[in-house]
C-alpha cells in the first residue's frame, strides 16, 4: 500500500491510490485466520472529507460502530467541519463511494513549566485524535492504519511532528496497531477518563485511557519489538513479568468475549488490578508493544524511559479524547 503524503485539495483524490488494504491479521497482529486470508483485496482511498453531506455520513457511521444509546452523546456535522476550518483534520476512507472509515483531530499544544520571568512558557503543537472509526464488515482490513498515515502526511505538510491519542489498554488489536504497526508509544494513562460507567458499546465499564504519542519524524512503519519470552513460565491474565529490564504484563486478547466468559463483576476485577499495574509501570517505563502470546492472552512490553526513547517524568495531560 503506498500513502500519498502530500495534502490533496478538499473534495479531491490524492495522486497515489490507497490500494490493496489488505488484511491486519488477528488480535494483536497475529496471522490472519484463513478466513481473513481468504477476503478479497481491497481498494480504498482515503482523502479529506468534504461538505456536511460527507460530514453527516461520518457522524452516521460512528453511530453505527459505536453503538451508542441516546444518552451517549455524539458529534455533528456542524462539529466536524468547524474542526477542518480550523487547523483540524478530517479525513475518509472509501471503497468506492462508500464510506467505510474516517478520522478527525485537532490542533493543541502541551502546557510548559513558567518561564524564570513567572510567564507560561510556549509548549509543543500537536494533533490530538479524537477519533478513528472503521465500518464493521471492514474492520482488520488496514483501514485504521491508512487513516493514521493520512492524519501523519498531513500533519507533516503543516508542520506538525506529533500526534497523540487515547485508547481502551485493554483493546489489545487497537494497542498492537498503535504501538507494533505504527510506532507510537504509551507513556501516560487517564483512569475512568470518561467516568466509571462506560458508553455505546462499552456500557458499565471504566474508561481508562492510555494517551499514545506519537513521533511523526520517525519511519512511517517502524520495526517490530522483540517478541515476549516467558522462559517456561505459564502466562496468567493480570501478571507482571520481568524480561531483562523490560516488564511484560498479560491480558485477554478478546476483551469483549472474555467480559462475557467470566461475567461483569470478574472482568472489573481483571480491570481494576491492570489499571494498578499499568499506572504504577508508567511511573518510569513506557509502552511500547502489544503483541499475541498464545491461545486468548496477548501482552504490553513496558521498556524503562531511556531504553524506550522517551523523557522521564510525567506527560502532558491530554485533552479529554479517543473513543
Amino acid at each position: 500500500m503506498t500513502l500519498s503524503t502530500g495534502t490533496p485539495p478538499r473534495g479531491t483524490t490524492p495522486p497515489g491510490r490507497l490500494a490493496r488494504a489488505g488484511s491486519e491479521g488477528g488480535a494483536c497482529g497475529a496471522v490472519a485466520a484463513p478466513a481473513d486470508r481468504a477476503r478479497p483485496a481491497l481498494d480504498v482511498v482515503v482523502r479529506d472529507i468534504d461538505g456536511p453531506r460527507e460530514m453527516a455520513a461520518c457522524v452516521e457511521l460512528y453511530h453505527d460502530v459505536m453503538g451508542l444509546r441516546p444518552d451517549d452523546g455524539s458529534l455533528n456535522p456542524r462539529l466536524l467541519i468547524a474542526i477542518q476550518a480550523n487547523s483540524g483534520i478530517v479525513v475518509g476512507a472509501y471503497a468506492g463511494q462508500e464510506l467505510v472509515g474516517f478520522a478527525f483531530s485537532f490542533l493543541a499544544r502541551d502546557a510548559s513549566p513558567p518561564n524564570a520571568a513567572g510567564r507560561d512558557g510556549v509548549g509543543r503543537l500537536y494533533q490530538y485524535s479524537q477519533l478513528a472509526v472503521v465500518a464493521r464488515p471492514y474492520q482488520s482490513r488496514g483501514i485504521g492504519r491508512l487513516l493514521k498515515l493520512a492524519q501523519r502526511s498531513r500533519c507533516l505538510a503543516s508542520g506538525t511532528t506529533l500526534m497523540r491519542w487515547a485508547f481502551d489498554p485493554l483493546r489489545t488489536r487497537n494497542a498492537h496497531v498503535n504501538l507494533d504497526v505504527l510506532g507510537g508509544r504509551v507513556t501516560s494513562l487517564v483512569p475512568a477518563m470518561y467516568g466509571t460507567g462506560g458508553f455505546g458499546d462499552d456500557t458499565g465499564e471504566s474508561t481508562d485511557r492510555f494517551v499514545v504519542t506519537w513521533e511523526l519524524t520517525g519511519p512511517a512503519l517502524p520495526p517490530r519489538a522483540q517478541a515476549p519470552a516467558f522462559a517456561g513460565t505459564p502466562a496468567r491474565p493480570g501478571e507482571a513479568y520481568a524480561d531483562g529490564a523490560d516488564r511484560l504484563v498479560v491480558l485477554p486478547d478478546a476483551w469483549q468475549q472474555h467480559r462475557e466468559e467470566v461475567g461483569a463483576e470478574r472482568a472489573a476485577q481483571l480491570r481494576a488490578n491492570l489499571r494498578s499495574t499499568f499506572a504504577e509501570l508508567l511511573r518510569d517505563h513506557a509502552a511500547v508493544s502489544c503483541t499475541r502470546v498464545g491461545a486468548g492472552l496477548a501482552a504490553y512490553r513496558f521498556r524503562p524511559h531511556t531504553a524506550a526513547g522517551d523523557r522521564a517524568g510525567p506527560a502532558a495531560e491530554p485533552h479529554p479524547g479517543g473513543c
